[in-house]
C-alpha cells in the first residue's frame, strides 16, 4: 500500500484541473456561414480544427499529468516494496557499544575499529533527510547529520563505562517515540552475555555481531584492602580473579611506590598478599596481571588508610558492645585508652547510646547543647522498622528507638537512617545512636555485621573518616555529608555533601571536609566486562523480540529496509522533468509549424 510522508500536500492536485479549464475557455467554435461560396474553405477548416484539437489533448495531458507528478512528489510517496533504490526518510538511533570489552584484540584487530567501520558504513546510507542519533557506552545521544556523526563513531575510544544493552535499547526506543518519521535502532556490539539485558521496543532492531568468538580473558574482579584503617603492623590485600582461563596466573601488587609483591592465582580464586610496615597516611593500592588481549581489566587500584588503632573507653554495662569490643581488642583493631569514649558522652571523641529510661533525656540533651552538638534525641519512635541498607550497615529490624532531631537547618551528619528518618549522625567528633546496641532495641548485635560495623564506628566515624567506597566510571557513589571537594592528583571537583559523584575514569578519588580528607572512592571497570562470552543469537532474540541479528559487515545492507519502504519522489521527480520536457519541445514545434 502506497503511503505519503506529507499527505496534506495531496490537496494540491486540484491544480490538475487547471489546464482543463484553461482549454475549455480557449476553445471557440466555428462560425456558421450561410454563403455557399465558403463551403469550400470550411470543409478545409474542419480538417485543419481536428489537427488543432489532437495537438490541445496532447499538451492537455502533457500538462496535467506534470501538475499531478509535481503534487505527488511533494506528499513524499513510499511503497511497500524492497530492493528500491534509495529510501523513505526515516529515524535511526546508531548505538555503539565501546564499553570495555570492546578493547579486546581479536586476530590483530580491536574489536571497537570492527564496530567503527560497520558503525560509518551504516550512516554512508543516510540523507540529509534522515534523523540520525549517535549512542555510545557515556549513555549521551548526539544528533547529527551523516557526516558530522561518521567523525564522531571515527573518534569513539574504548570507554571505561559498561554498557547496559537493554537500558541503551530503552534508551533509543524513548528517543525514537518522538520522531515523526519511521524509526529503527541499529546496535553494533560484541553481544558480550553479561551485558544483556530486557528491552521492550516497539521500533525495527538491527543487531550487528563479530563473527569471530573473543579469546580467553584473565581479568582482576576485585581488591579488597580489608578492615580500615590498617595498623602500624599493615596488612592484607585480596586480589580476585574472573575470566575463563584456567591456568594459574602471576598477580603483583603494591601500595603506592613501595616494591610489588607477587603471588599466583586462578580464576575464582583469590591471591592474598601481606603488606607490613606502612606509615601512617593515605595510601593508593594498585593490582596488576601481565598483559593480555584485554588490557583494561589487568589492571585494579584501591585506596587504604593506614593510622594507629583507636584507643576506646568502653562501658562494660552494655553487654554486646563491651563483647565486641573485647574481640576486637585481642585482633588488636583497638587498644585500651581514652581517645574515644562508647556509650555515653565524654570530653574527647564519644559514641552515645540513648539511655534506658526516657527520663535521662533532658539531661542528656542539656549536655549536648553545652557540648555544641548539633543534634538532639527526641521522642521515642512506635513501631518496628528496618534499617536502610547502606554502606555501613545492612537491612537490620529496629525495635525501639528514639527520633534524633537537628538543632540546626538541614540534615548534615546523618550516616544512616531507619525509613528515611535518621537513626546514626555525627557532630564534630561525637556520634549518636538512636538506639541502644543490644537486641532488645536492634538486631544488629546479632547480625554478622555487628563487627565490621563496630570497627568501622570505633577506627573510622568516631575520628571523623567516614567513607571508603567502591564504584565503577560513571555510576553515581553517594558522598557522606559535609564533603566539599573531590580530589584526584591536581584535578579538584566542588561537591556538595549529601549528593553523588560520578568518577569519570579508574582510579581513587579522595573526598575532603574543610582541610581534611575524609573519606576516598576507588572506581574501577565493572568486573563482568572481563567476561567476554558472547550470548546465543537466541537468547537476543528472546530478550529482544523481532530483533535481526546479522554480521556486523552485513548491517549496513540492513539499514533503512526495517519498513520495506521505497522512496518514489525521485521517480515522480524525473517524470515531471520528462512530461515539462516534452510539453516544451511539441508546444514550440506546433507553434513554429502554425506560423
Amino acid at each position: 500500500m502506497i503511503g505519503f510522508l506529507h499527505p496534506w500536500a495531496l490537496a494540491g492536485l486540484l491544480a490538475a484541473a487547471i489546464p482543463i479549464l484553461l482549454h475549455l475557455l480557449a476553445r471557440r467554435e466555428p462560425p456558421t456561414v450561410l454563403f455557399p461560396a465558403v463551403r469550400y474553405l470550411i470543409t478545409t477548416t474542419r480538417e485543419h480544427q481536428r489537427r488543432l484539437k489532437l495537438q490541445h489533448l496532447l499538451l492537455l495531458l502533457l500538462r496535467t499529468l506534470l501538475i499531478i507528478a509535481l503534487v505527488l512528489a511533494a506528499a513524499g510517496p513510499t511503497l511497500p516494496r524492497s530492493g528500491m533504490a534509495g529510501h523513505a526518510p526515516g529515524a535511526l538511533v546508531l548505538v555503539v557499544d565501546n564499553s570495555p570489552s570492546s578493547g579486546v584484540i581479536v586476530e590483530g584487530t580491536a574489536r571497537l575499529t570492527q564496530l567503527q567501520a560497520a558503525g560509518r558504513g551504516v550512516l554512508a546510507r543516510a540523507t540529509a533527510d534522515d534523523a540520525l542519533w549517535l549512542l555510545a557506552a557515556d549513555g549521551v545521544p548526539r544528533r547529527g547529520d551523516p557526516e558530522t556523526l561518521i567523525e564522531q563513531v571515527g573518534a569513539l575510544t574504548v570507554s571505561p563505562r559498561r554498557l547496559d544493552l537493554g537500558a541503551a535499547l530503552g534508551v533509543a526506543g524513548e528517543i525514537l517515540a518522538g520522531a515523526s518519521r519511521p524509526g529503527e535502532i541499529a546496535l553494533l556490539t560484541d553481544l558480550q552475555a553479561s551485558a544483556l539485558a530486557p528491552a521492550e521496543l516497539r521500533v525495527p532492531l538491527v543487531v550487528g555481531r563479530p563473527a569471530a568468538p573473543p579469546p580467553a580473558n584473565v581479568g582482576i574482579s576485585r581488591m579488597e584492602t580489608g578492615p580500615q584503617p590498617w595498623g602500624a603492623a599493615g596488612g592484607r590485600l585480596v586480589v580476585a580473579l574472573a575470566g575463563d582461563s584456567g591456568g594459574a596466573t602471576p598477580v603483583s601488587a603494591r601500595l603506592g611506590a613501595r616494591p610489588s609483591r607477587q603471588a599466583l592465582a586462578r580464576v575464582g580464586g583469590a591471591a592474598i598478599l601481606a603488606v607490613s610496615g606502612v606509615p601512617s597516611g593515605w595510601w593508593s593500592a594498585e593490582a596488576e596481571l601481565d598483559p593480555d588481549e584485554l588490557r583494561l581489566d589487568d589492571h585494579r587500584v584501591g585506596v587504604v588508610r593506614v593510622a594507629p588503632v583507636a584507643r576506646v573507653d568502653w562501658d562494660s554495662s552494655s553487654r554486646f558492645a563491651a563483647a565486641a569490643c573485647e574481640v576486637l581488642e585481642a585482633n588488636r583493631r583497638i587498644t585500651r585508652g581514652t581517645e574515644v569514649t562508647l556509650g555515653r558522652l565524654a570530653r574527647g571523641s564519644s559514641i552515645v547510646q540513648p539511655p534506658e529510661d526516657p527520663a535521662g533525656l533532658g539531661a542528656l540533651n542539656r549536655a549536648l547543647a553545652a557540648r555544641g552538638v548539633a543534634w538532639r534525641y527526641g521522642a521515642p519512635v512506635d513501631g518496628t522498622a528496618t534499617t536502610d541498607s547502606g554502606v555501613l550497615v545492612g537491612r537490620v529490624r529496629v525495635v525501639r528507638r528514639f527520633q534524633l532531631q537537628s538543632a540546626q537547618s538541614g540534615r548534615t551528619g546523618v550516616l544512616a537512617t531507619v525509613a528515611g528518618a535518621p537513626w546514626l549522625v555525627r557532630s564534630g567528633n561525637v556520634v549518636l545512636l538512636g538506639s541502644r546496641l543490644d537486641p532488645a532495641w536492634t538486631d544488629l548485635p546479632v547480625s554478622a555485621g555487628f563487627m565490621p560495623f563496630m570497627d568501622a564506628l570505633l577506627n573510622r566515624l568516631a575520628r571523623g573518616e567516614v567513607a571508603l567506597a567502591d564504584g565503577a566510571p560513571g555510576d553515581a557513589v553517594p558522598l557522606p555529608d559535609l564533603v566539599s571537594e573531590v580530589r584526584q592528583g591536581e584535578r579538584e571537583w566542588p561537591v556538595e555533601g549529601g549528593g553523588v559523584f560520578r568518577p569519570g575514569e579508574p582510579g581513587a578519588y579522595y573526598l575532603v571536609a574543610g582541610a581534611d580528607t575524609v573519606g576516598a572512592i576507588a572506581a574501577n571497570i565493572d568486573p563482568r566486562e572481563s567476561l567476554l562470552a558472547a550470548a546465543p543469537d537466541g537468547q537476543a532474540r528472546t530478550l529482544w523480540s523481532n530483533a535481526r541479528i546479522v554480521a556486523l559487515e552485513d548491517v549496513p545492507g540492513e539499514v533503512f529496509n526495517s519498513a520495506a519502504r521505497g522512496d518514489l519522489r525521485g521517480p515522480l521527480l524525473w517524470a515531471a522533468l520528462l512530461l515539462a520536457l516534452a510539453e516544451t519541445a511539441l508546444a514550440s514545434l506546433w507553434k513554429r509549424q502554425a506560423r
